[in-house]
This record gives structure tokens, C-alpha cells and sequence, in this order.
């Protein structure tokens, strides 16, 4: 119900163009929460996040107290170890980008209700808070989705897409998740550079046929959404939508 299934596979099989997520971020205003680019300012939204990730995007939002915490009880008694962080970070991974905080522990104790919550409003409210937080030029690290990012990126501008044979499949993001997905695009960080800053063509994702096509009704019930005006918040991250 959560789609936590089809993160793990995502994760384990993602290869980041690092070059190309420097490219974009040096174009994130934070102020706008947009890339600025020829074509006009566009940004990562709930439908994004949805399509691309398989994530709900309308629950309760993912937030709560993790002060007096027993964190060794609670590890142990989960896991049946003791850990001070978790390993494999894919979704709200921290700048190490392999860890993750404990305190999503705490939302995992009762299977039932995971699903209750807006995982997807976390996702995207950790990825503004990060690409914000490394704009400033002596920023190296990001943490967050960033293949979120890089998906996003190649279904909105074709100059960015390798060149792939197999058919769309959801989520979305998996389109790329392949061992010929590095063919046939930019390598060098200049060129990435110069293509966004000169071409300006540009598609609006998802509206193609064979795309459209193995999506799930289910995710166009309610496409109202994706366009809310409201804060994306993950416990002390706030971030306006």
C-alpha cells in the first residue's frame, strides 16, 4: 500500500548522473523552490513524486516528538540489535547518503497505519530542504531523492535522456534503471551546463500515450492533489508547496 516495495527496488539498481544533478541544482532558486532555465521555471511536484515513486501523497503528514527517546529499546526491541543509524538510505537519505535517522523507526512499529501517512510530502520536503541548503557555493554534499531529481529531469527535457529500447513501466523512475541507461547522453558537466542553458524544448511529462498507458487509474482518482497550496512538512522541515 505504501509502495516501500518498489523503492527497494529502485534504490538498489540507481546509478546517479552526479554531474547532471550538479548541473540542475546550480539553477534551483530557493527562494521560488523552481530551476530557473531558458524554458521558463519549473520544479519537482506531489505528481512527480507519485508517478515517479509510486508514494502516497495524501495521509497524515510524517512529523511527532523524538525528544527522551530510548533509541537502544527501541532498535532492540525492532530490530533485535542495538544501531545508532540506519544503513541503505534511499528516500531521506542524510548527506553521508547512506544513512538514514532512527526516528522513522517509530512509524514502522505498526504496519497498518504506514500507509496512513503522506510519505511523499516527506520525500519532496527533504529534497527542497536539501538542494536549498547546497546552493551556497561552498556547499559539496546533498542528501534527499536525488534520483527523484534526475528522473524528473530527463521525463521534462529529451536532451537529457539516454537512449533506452524497453517499454515504460511504473513507477516511472524505473525507466531509467537499466544497463543501458548511460548511452547516447552528456558526460561532461560543461556540456550538461551548456544544453540547459541553450536548448529550451521542453515536454510535459506524462501526457504521452505509451506513458499514460501503464500508469493505474487508481493515481488519477484524485489529481487535485498534486496542485494544493500547502507546507510539506517531515518532522522539524517545513517546506512550502
Amino acid at each position: 500500500e505504501v509502495g516501500f516495495w518498489d523503492v527497494a527496488a529502485i534504490g538498489w539498481r540507481c546509478k546517479l548522473d552526479l554531474k547532471l544533478i550538479s548541473a540542475l541544482i546550480e539553477r534551483w532558486r530557493p527562494e521560488k523552490h523552481t530551476f530557473h532555465l531558458p524554458c521558463g521555471d519549473c520544479t519537482i511536484t506531489l505528481k512527480d513524486v507519485q508517478l515517479q515513486l509510486r508514494l502516497s501523497v495524501d495521509g497524515s503528514a510524517l512529523t511527532g516528538s523524538v525528544q527522551s527517546v530510548d533509541w537502544e529499546a527501541i532498535c532492540y526491541d525492532l530490530l533485535g540489535a542495538i544501531l545508532y543509524n540506519i544503513y541503505g538510505g534511499y528516500l531521506m537519505s542524510n548527506l553521508s547518503r547512506n544513512l538514514i535517522h532512527l526516528r522513522w523507526l517509530l512509524k514502522l512499529v505498526d504496519f497498518r497505519a504506514v500507509g496512513e501517512f503522506s510519505w511523499g510530502f516527506a520525500v519532496l520536503a527533504t529534497l527542497y530542504r536539501e538542494m536549498c541548503g547546497t546552493t551556497p557555493p561552498n556547499k559539496a554534499k546533498i542528501g534527499g531523492c536525488l534520483s527523484l531529481l534526475q528522473s524528473r529531469a530527463r521525463f521534462r527535457f529529451p536532451f537529457l535522456r539516454p537512449r533506452v529500447n524497453h517499454p515504460y513501466t511504473f513507477p516511472l523512475i524505473m525507466r531509467w534503471n537499466h544497463p543501458a541507461s548511460s548511452v547516447g547522453i552528456p558526460t561532461a558537466l560543461e556540456d550538461i551546463q551548456l544544453l540547459l542553458d541553450q536548448r529550451s524544448e521542453a515536454q510535459i511529462p506524462y501526457e504521452d500515450s505509451p506513458i499514460r498507458a501503464v500508469i493505474p487509474d487508481e493515481f488519477f482518482q484524485n489529481p487535485h492533489i498534486w496542485h494544493v497550496k500547502v507546507p510539506l512538512v517531515n518532522y522539524a522541515t517545513v517546506e512550502i508547496y
